[in-house]
């Protein structure tokens, strides 16, 4: 019998039906978080992918061929994430993986599965500076890429935003994955270089019923706030336990808990104070059009991170296809920062767009995608840099964005830290 996450995400893979038949069929691999800890985040990043393959379709799919995504659920799970993309490089034979979200799920997967497998691995989500390391070490050999800034940026934004808070001490409960441990390291070094000072900073571990210990330590000595890292779920018991054990309701929260539920599930009464970040979207004519694409197709966009990083994550590994005229990973890894190339003719977002990419490609042409994120220029390690939103909670109990640390303001910020 299919579990209930492969069914769930059986019935969100076939939103993406290519709209007419092509003489093959390309299956493109997805493993994200559609239920767990971060499932109520991930499904709607799922639905950046899903569009973004039906954009492709609409063009023309890629290298002759329509294209399909398996999207399997990885339960905000390690050891799942990694059977599911074993699944999908062993069994369906994909040439590149979307995903995962989870830095912890991303890591597992890469090291276990689509380095050695010599597969693409493209994150939209995962943030920790873990994946550049590694890159560095040569351990990724080169299958890495992530359409989404490392939490060396994160760390200088969150720090800045907090400063200009007027926060100067602050409280640490950090998830006990990459992903904590690496925004946890960076916020740390960040804001002490802005002239803050960390009170307490705890790790935690995911699944606990009670989080009554840890909360306290982060109490003692008394903070001005909280800088809570972690995922929708346990950041929800943690938040409620720091109210009620008298913890000012001051809150700085990163992009993992950019979450409408988790803000009504703590109460909304209790977080009229939230400074949050998360990576942002550059203004670009693809960034309109994907809005109004997800709209017609899924309804209101939430205001939640990583949306748009799938849709462009997803569509460089089609656009990339179309270049090397070939589904190998090998190919596509290759051909990556060549769709990219800032020399290109600029295409955008959407399918009128992505079939004028392939018309140029075809053609011989350079392009550069520009895309709903912005330029999508991978580094060496298969890094990006780009701006991060600050979000924050309205009078009416919203999540919604209220400004941005600009690209220039993190590189000064952090040449003032090194």
């Amino acid at each position: 019998m299919l579990t209930k996450s492969l069914l769930l995400g059986a019935a969100l893979g076939a939103l993406t039906a290519a709209p007419a038949m092509a003489a093959c069929t390309t299956t493109v691999g997805a493993v994200m978080s559609l239920t767990g800890s971060l499932g109520v985040l991930g499904q709607k990043i799922a639905q950046g992918s899903q569009l973004a393959i039906a954009d492709l379709n609409a063009a023309g799919g890629a290298n002759g061929c329509d294209l399909k995504l398996a999207l399997l659920d990885d339960q905000t799970s390690p050891t799942v994430g990694v059977d599911a993309a074993k699944k999908l490089v062993d069994i369906q034979h994909v040439p590149a993986i979307v995903g995962a979200l989870s830095s912890g799920v991303s890591a597992a997967i890469l090291t276990a599965v689509t380095a050695p497998g010599h597969v693409v691995q493209i994150s939209p989500a995962s943030t920790s500076p873990t994946f550049t390391q590694l890159a560095i070490d040569g351990k990724t050999g080169g299958y890495w890429f992530r359409t989404t800034p490392s939490d060396a940026l994160q760390g200088v934004a969150m720090a800045k935003v907090a400063r200009d808070a007027g926060y100067k001490k602050v409280a640490v409960l950090y998830l006990n994955n990459a992903y904590g441990q690496g925004l946890n390291k960076e916020f740390d070094e960040a804001f002490a270089a802005q002239g803050g000072s960390i009170t307490q900073s705890v790790v935690y571990n995911p699944s606990q019923p009670s989080y009554r210990s840890e909360v306290g330590k982060a109490l003692s000595p008394a903070p001005d706030a909280l800088f809570l890292i972690g995922y929708p779920g346990d950041g929800t018991t943690i938040a409620r336990e720091w109210i009620a054990a008298g913890g000012p309701q001051k809150f700085l929260l990163p992009d993992g808990l950019q979450s409408q539920d988790f803000v009504n599930d703590v109460g909304a009464q209790y977080m009229k104070e939230v400074h949050g970040t998360a990576p942002g979207s550059q203004t670009t004519p693809s960034l309109a059009t994907f809005q109004k694409e997800y709209q017609a197709k899924f309804g209101a966009l939430p205001t939640q991170a990583y949306i748009p990083n799938a849709y462009d994550a997803t569509v460089l590994i089609g656009l990339a296809m179309e270049q090397s005229k070939s589904n190998k990973a090998d190919a596509i890894r290759d051909s990556l920062r060549k769709v990219t190339d800032p020399s290109g003719e600029k295409v955008y977002a959407g399918s009128d767009e992505l079939k004028k990419a392939a018309r140029l490609l075809a053609a011989g042409k350079t392009i550069q995608y520009v895309g709903a994120t912005g330029p999508l220029q991978f580094d060496k390690n298969g890094d990006i840099f780009a701006p991060m939103v600050v979000w924050g909670v309205n009078d009416q109990g919203k999540v919604a964005n209220k400004g941005m640390v600009t690209v220039d303001e993190i590189a000064k910020l952090r040449a003032k830290a090194s």
